[in-house]
C-alpha cells in the first residue's frame, strides 16, 4: 500500500509539472500610445468618422460625437465619454447615457473600443492589452478635447477600462460604472490566462471562436454575434492586471455604481456581482463620494440599454442624482431629458 501511494503521489507531482510548465497566452507589454487630436473640434469630427468609414464596421456600430449644441459645435464646461462592454457598442448605454449628457449640457463621446464592431468574423483575434487599454485611452483624450472636465461612462468591461482610465487619470471629474466587469459570473473563465487555458477554451468551444445565437435580430445589430477566443483572453488579462486591490486603491474620484441584483436567484449572471461590491469597498474614494444602487428591477446584466433594461428610468435617475449631489454638475435649464 505504501509503494502504491508513493507512486500515486509521483503521478500527481508529475501531472502538476506538465500543468505549471504548459503553454499560457503570452502578451508583449508595449508603450500605451494614442496618435495626436487635431485641435479644432469639426476636424476632430471629420477625423473619428473617416477612421470609423475605412474600420469594416457594422452599420451604426461607429463611434461618434452627440454635440451639446449641433449648431456651435463648442467645447463644454464638462463632457462624457461613454465606453460599452466586451462585444457591444453605443447601444449598451442607450438612452441613458443620451439623456445625461443632454440634462448637464455636455458634449458626448460615444466610443468605439479596439476591434469592436466589426463585421469580420474574426473580431477581436488581433485585440492585446495594450490596444485595448489605448482605445480607452484616446476616448479620454477626445473626451477632454471636448470638455474642461470630463465623466467617463463604462458598462461591463467598458466599466473595467473606465477604472483602468481612473487609476492613471486623477483629473477625472466623475465616474459612472454600470455592471462592471471586475471578474465574470463564471469563474472558469480565469483559467484562459492560466497554463493550457487557450487549449482548454479550445476544446469546450470546439474551435477558435465564439458564437452568439440568443440575441434578437435588433440587438444583434449593436453585438458582435461572432468574435475570436483571443478577446477573452485578453479580456481576463486586463482583469488580472488591472482589477486588483492595490489598482483599484489608486481611484480617487467621486464614483457611482450600478448594477442588476434582486436576490440570489435573480441577479447578474455575466459578471460576479460579489467582485463588484468587494471592487466598491477596494476604492480610494472617499465613502461621501461613492454610491452603490442595485437596480432589482433591470432584470439583466446590461442596465442602461432599452435593448435589455426593465429600468431605464430608474437607472438614469439615480446616476442624474449623483451627478448633481456629488459630482455638482449644473443642468441645463428647460432640458427635456429631465422630463
Amino acid at each position: 500500500m505504501k509503494r502504491i501511494l508513493l507512486v500515486l503521489a509521483g503521478l500527481l507531482v508529475l501531472l502538476a509539472v506538465v500543468y505549471g510548465f504548459g503553454p499560457r497566452p503570452q502578451f508583449a507589454h508595449l508603450p500605451i500610445k494614442t496618435a495626436p487630436l487635431p485641435a479644432d473640434l469639426a476636424t476632430l469630427e471629420r477625423t473619428i468618422a473617416e477612421s470609423e468609414k475605412g474600420a469594416g464596421l457594422k452599420p451604426d456600430n461607429e463611434a461618434r460625437i452627440i454635440w451639446a449644441d449641433s449648431n456651435r459645435k463648442a467645447k463644454t464646461p464638462v463632457s462624457m465619454v461613454y465606453i460599452p462592454g466586451f462585444g457591444a457598442s453605443w447601444a449598451e448605454g442607450d438612452p441613458v447615457h443620451k439623456r445625461l449628457a443632454a440634462h448637464f449640457g455636455c458634449n458626448l463621446y460615444l466610443a468605439r473600443p479596439e476591434e469592436h464592431g466589426l463585421t469580420s468574423p474574426d473580431a477581436l483575434k488581433k485585440l492585446t492589452p495594450e490596444s485595448y487599454a489605448a482605445s480607452a485611452e484616446r476616448a479620454l483624450a477626445i473626451g477632454k478635447a471636448l470638455g474642461d472636465r470630463v465623466v467617463v461612462i463604462g458598462t461591463s468591461a467598458g466599466g473595467m477600462l473606465t477604472l483602468y482610465l481612473a487609476e492613471r487619470h486623477p483629473e477625472l471629474a466623475g465616474v459612472v460604472l454600470y455592471s462592471p466587469c471586475i471578474a465574470t459570473a463564471n469563474p472558469a473563465l480565469k483559467l484562459a490566462t492560466k497554463p493550457w487555458g487557450v487549449q482548454i477554451m479550445r476544446q469546450v468551444l470546439q474551435g477558435d471562436h465564439v458564437n452568439v445565437t440568443h440575441y434578437k435580430p435588433d440587438r444583434a445589430r449593436y453585438w458582435l454575434t461572432q468574435y475570436h477566443i483571443n478577446g477573452l483572453v485578453v479580456l481576463q488579462a486586463m482583469m488580472d492586471e488591472y482589477m486588483t486591490p492595490a489598482e483599484l486603491a489608486r481611484v480617487k474620484q467621486p464614483l457611482f455604481l450600478g448594477y442588476y441584483y434582486k436576490d440570489d436567484d435573480h441577479q447578474d449572471k455575466v459578471v460576479s456581482v460579489a467582485a463588484m461590491l468587494a471592487m466598491y469597498d477596494q476604492l480610494g474614494t472617499l465613502p461621501d463620494r461613492k454610491e452603490k444602487v442595485a437596480f432589482p428591477n433591470a432584470g439583466e446584466h446590461v442596465i442602461a440599454s432599452h435593448f435589455t433594461s426593465g429600468d431605464l428610468n430608474g437607472v438614469y435617475r439615480a446616476s442624474e442624482r449623483f451627478l448633481t449631489n456629488v459630482v455638482k454638475l449644473k443642468p441645463v435649464l428647460g432640458t427635456l431629458a429631465s422630463k
